[in-house]
Parts: structure tokens; C-alpha cells; sequence
């Protein structure tokens, strides 16, 4: 039956099939599922697909989208038909509707009952009543294929590059030793990268990797932790090997499918030259219990429980601890120092050579004009956060090099420490200071000796500031429970990081900094915070700043929107903290 198809973007490339949305008529939907593609052609020998297109479908229609006119499994089949009809590699598409209530299974019956130009059907139907979990109904499709390869998509997802399925099976043709996943590259609507791969163990814990990028900022295939289920490509083999996915997750089933990968020794990588938008921002909430708030706390209690760490605030220690020898440990750059290391960063010079305080901090402050303004910032958050609350017995300052941010707060009346690493820091910042003149006592400096452990005893502190650090920690999970450790219950922690940059840093840089987002979430998920400062005020043209009461021991792990968004008057007749205001 004749399909019309407007596009809204033009082809960027020959190559390259890039379509927002289409509009379309579609004749009146068949009332018949459409048969097996085994009972209408023979599928054993030459014609056996090496390939099956796995679609599970819930509430994809256009009744669904958020303005009831975008029909997000219709872009999804129509995509796959303009970017396969020449696709020289045999390959099959199976569609499992789980029970929908929209107009995607009457969009999936017709595209049932078209068929390729030699002739083939164009997809097999199965149709179900609704069961909710992702992880059953991939399952399902995954046993019932006959293809060497999986590739389960999103029903609201667009394929963009052209013979796509030859492209991948040459990806896994390339004999890179155990290969089992391929993730293609996910872009978003305005055509910028939403993720290349994930990360999963990493200090800033879940992250999609390369977002915001220009779609071809990267062009070569990258080894990943996770590759985004949306557009999941593995063996037949893999998939058997785990007899499939875990049906005790309601979502995130792919992230444990690939651990458990990752630890058969197989690896997975992301490749930038397959390309697909994921529309599901277009998509209407839907009443299902995986999308629940309560679903996706769920989730991650039961990745937890599994695996013994939060997906999103891994604590890398206990990471190493629990799978040493094993391939999930596979990231030299997390993983690959001793397990004793845990530096902040590279030593300093050599300690027979004095430091010349001409290359130091402190010279910089005086010199400087942009240093000094990102100084005055740190030092105005503490003694913002002071004014609003009280003189603290003892402000801590994490990791302080060479001791001039102590010094700064001493001079405002404060009775500060710092700690750092590097003796030599320690002491010569306890010289800087040996002459100065306070109105209250010295800044203190104590040396951290254990790496793992700050030289302060437990609620020895009343305020804590943690500066620069936590996107230079090999384990800020680790670093953000010693400083609870620290810190006086009902006591403040004020965070001043540096933001991730718009595009991503080399390998070797040793940094990780956060978006913002990520940043309070960590927060949050490692249990024992409370945001004082309201989250959705970020201001992107400064560093990142982010106030944190220290809770009791039983206090429940926050989730983002949960998360206190107090402005002044707001909580219990007490004004929110608003360190970010005054120091705009």
C-alpha cells in the first residue's frame, strides 16, 4: 500500500538517511496477526537471516506522543524500510506488542502485512497480553530468532545509517578477539550525541559518554562498559551463554546483561559510523510499573544487591575488592594503578628540591586575575554558608595544597585545617603561615598518610569543604563517606567543583568532572546527605556549587526528585542556604 513520507531534515550524507518525523496515511489496520515468518518462506539454509531485528512494543503510537502527532513506531518501521531495502544481508524483524492500548498495535498489524521488494514479509507480530517487563518480552524475541546476531530496538527510536545490518555484521566480522556487544552511536533530536556507550564503573558512576558532542566528534569505535539498550546488538552466542536477560529487572536488564558478559570474558564496544535517534522525550509518560518512581528505585536495589555496588555512586573500592582477577576490572584507567594508590593527583616535585613559592598557589592568587577570582569564589561559598548559619568550632578543608584557601578563611576568623597528600604541601604551607598575623588561631595543615582515610577524628569537624576534589578522586563515593565520617551530624559539607567541559577530555587527563546533574545525584545516592541548596538552580556560567547537610546513620538514600528544593521560608519556616546567590 503506497506510504507518503515527508522528511523534515534533508539528507546530510548519501550515506546517511537522517529523518526527524514523518507524516503519513495509513489504510485501515488488518484485523488478522500476521503469520510466522516460517510458515510464508523457507528460513534453514541460504535463506536463514543472519540477522534478527527485535522490536518489543508498549504504547509506541501516535496516541502516546506528547502532542498526538508523531507516531513513533510508524518512524521507527518506516526508518528501518528506508534504510534496509538494500541491505544485501539476510536478516529478519520480529515485533512483540506487550499488550498495548494505543494505536502502535494497529500501526504494527498493517506493517505486518507489507512485505520487502523480493517478496519476503515485512515483520512478524506477536502480540501479547501486557506484562510490563522488558527483560520477559527480550527474552521471548531473543529465543524465538534465528539470526546469528541480535539487535533489540526501541520502539521509539530512528535509524539513520543506510544497509546498517551489513555495516554491523562487519563490525563483528572484524576479529577483534571475543567481541559480543556493538552499540551504535545514539543521537538526540537537534542531532548532537546523546551517548557513545556508558560507563558503568567509573567514579562518577553511570555515565552516557560523549553527550552534547557534535554528532561527528568522534570517529573512531571505542571499548565501553555499556552500550545504551535502545539499539542493543549481541551474538546469539552471548545471549545464549547467560540463557538471557535477568526478569528480575524491571529496566536497566542490559547493563546486567553486560556485566555478566564482561565476565564471561567477552567485550563490547561503541561504533560512531551506525547512527540512530532515540525520540522517547517525545513520548508521554507511561502507567507502568518499570517507569514508576518506584520501578526505577526497584531497579537499582536489585543491581545493588546483585552486584554489591549503587550503579550510580559505585564505590570503586569495594568494586576492586569484590571482582579482582576478573575481566570487569578491564579499564586500566580506574583499575589499573595498585590497589594501595588511590592519589589525588601526580605527586609534586621531587621533596629534595624546596618549592619556590613562585610557582605556587599562593603566587598565582597574587598575580593571577582569573585564579583569584575562582579562590574568592571557594571563599565566599564558606563564609556565605557561615553567615547564613553559625561560626563553625572547625572549617575542614579537603585535599588544600600548598595551604592557601586555610589561610583565606583564617584571615575571614575562621579556625580552619586542611589536609592534603603530599607532605611536602604540608609543610610548606605550615611556613607560609608561621608568620602571619590572625585574629583567630593559625590554619592547622595535617598530612593524609592513608589514602584512604583523612587525618581528622570523627566529627571533629562542623563544616566541610570539599573544593576541587571530588572530579580529581579516583573514588568520590569513598571520599564523600569519609567526610561524613568526619563532619558533625546535622553539620554542613560545601562543594565547589569544576564543570565538564563541553567536550570530553583526553584519556589520559585524570580528571572526571560532572554536569551538574550527575554531580547531585552522586550526592545524594551515597546515603547520608541532605541538598540544602536548591538543585535547580545551576548557574552554568561558574564552577558548580552544591551545599550538603550531613544526616544521621539511618537517614535513606535521596533520590534526585526527592531531593529538598528549599528557597527561603520554604522548610519548616527556615531559610534555604543560598551560597550560590551570593556570590554571583
Amino acid at each position: 500500500m503506497p506510504v507518503t513520507s515527508t522528511p523534515v531534515i534533508k539528507l546530510l550524507e548519501n550515506r546517511i538517511l537522517s529523518v526527524q518525523s514523518w507524516s503519513r496515511t495509513f489504510a485501515p489496520p488488518c484485523c488478522s496477526v500476521a503469520p510466522h515468518l516460517s510458515d510464508k518462506i523457507d528460513m534453514t539454509g541460504a535463506n536463514r537471516p543472519r540477522v534478527s531485528i527485535l522490536i518489543p512494543n508498549f504504547n509506541n503510537g501516535r496516541q502516546s506522543s506528547r502532542t498526538g502527532q508523531r507516531d513513533l513506531i510508524g518512524d521507527l518501521l518506516q526508518s528501518l524500510q528506508d534504510t534496509l531495502a538494500d541491505d544485501p544481508t539476510a536478516f529478519e524483524i520480529i515485533a512483540y506488542d506487550d499488550g498495548s492500548t494505543d494505536d502502535s498495535l494497529d500501526t504494527l498489524r498493517d506493517w505486518s502485512t507489507r512485505t520487502w521488494p523480493n517478496g519476503r514479509p515485512f515483520l512478524e507480530l506477536i502480540e501479547a497480553e501486557h506484562c510490563g517487563i522488558l527483560a520477559k518480552t527480550a527474552n521471548i524475541l531473543s529465543r524465538r530468532a534465528q539470526g546469528e546476531l541480535l539487535v533489540r530496538l526501541d520502539g521509539d527510536i530512528i535509524c539513520l545509517t543506510l544497509n546498517w545490518v551489513t555495516k554491523l555484521c562487519e563490525v563483528f566480522d572484524a576479529g577483534l578477539p571475543r567481541l559480543g556487544i556493538v552499540g551504535p552511536k545514539q543521537l538526540r533530536l537537534d542531532g548532537r550525541i546523546h551517548a557513545f556507550g556508558d560507563w558503568i564503573m567509573h567514579p562518577n558512576g553511570y555515565t552516557h559518554i560523549a553527550t552534547g558532542l557534535d554528532r561527528y566528534a568522534i570517529r573512531h569505535s571505542m571499548e565501553v562498559d555499556h552500550v545504551m539498550g535502545c539499539f542493543y546488538c549481541c551474538k546469539k552466542q552471548v545471549f545464549d551463554e547467560l540463557d538471557g536477560y535477568d526478569e528480575n529487572f524491571l529496566r536497566g536488564q542490559t547493563i546486567d546483561f553486560g556485566l555478566r558478559a564482561r565476565l564471561k570474558g567477552w567485550s563490547c564496544i561503541a561504533v560512531p559510523h551506525i547512527e540512530f535517534i532515540h525520540a522517547h522525550g517525545e513520548r508521554q509518560g507511561r502507567k507502568t510499573q518499570a517507569d514508576s518512581r518506584d520501578g526505577v528505585m526497584q531497579a537499582l536495589k536489585t543491581f545493588e544487591d546483585k552486584w554489591g555496588f549503587s550503579r550510580i555512586a559505585p564505590d570503586l573500592d569495594e568494586v576492586r575488592r569484590r571482582y579482582a582477577g576478573t575481566p570487569l576490572l578491564w579499564n586500566a584507567r580506574w583499575f589499573g594503578q595498585p590497589s594501595g594508590d588511590w592519589s589525588v593527583e601526580p605527586p609534586p616535585q621531587a621533596t629534595n628540591q624546596p618549592i619556590q613559592i613562585q610557582n605556587t598557589d599562593w603566587a598565582r592568587y597574587a598575580n593571577d586575575p582569573g585564579f583569584k577570582q575562582a579562590i574568592d569564589l571557594r571563599v565566599a561559598v564558606a563564609v556565605d554558608v557561615v553567615r547564613q548559619t553559625s561560626k563553625p568550632r572547625l572549617a575542614a578543608v579537603v585535599g588544600c595544597g600548598v595551604g592557601l584557601l586555610p589561610h583565606l578563611l583564617a584571615l575571614q576568623g575562621l579556625t580552619a585545617v586542611g589536609t592534603d597528600r603530599h607532605r611536602v604541601h604540608v609543610e610548606f604551607a605550615r611556613q607560609c603561615v608561621a608568620n602571619q598575623k590572625y585574629a583567630g588561631p593559625a590554619p592547622r595543615y595535617e598530612h593524609q598518610t592513608d589514602p584512604r582515610r583523612l587525618p581528622l577524628s570523627d566529627a571533629e569537624a562542623d563544616l566541610l569543604l570539599l573544593f576541587d576534589q571530588l572530579e580529581r578522586h579516583h573514588n568520590p563515593v569513598g571520599l564523600l563517606r569519609e567526610a561524613a565520617r568526619v563532619l558533625e551530624p546535622g553539620k554542613l559539607m560545601a562543594i565547589v567543583s569544576r564543570r565538564k567541559p563541553a567536550r570530553e577530555q583526553a584519556a589520559t587527563d585524570p580528571e572526571h568532572r560532572y554536569h551538574f546533574g550527575q554531580l547531585v545525584t552522586q550526592v545524594q545516592a551515597v546515603g547520608g546527605w541532605g541538598l540544602m541548596s536548591d538543585p535547580t538552580r545551576d548557574d552554568p556560567s561558574r564552577d558548580m556549587i552544591l551545599i550538603a547537610k550531613r544526616l544521621p546513620e539511618a537517614a535513606a538514600v535521596q533520590m534526585p526528585d526527592e531531593a529538598p528544593t528549599m528557597r527561603r521560608g520554604q522548610r519548616d519556616g527556615k531559610a534555604a542556604l543560598t551560597a550560590s546567590d551570593a556570590v554571583r
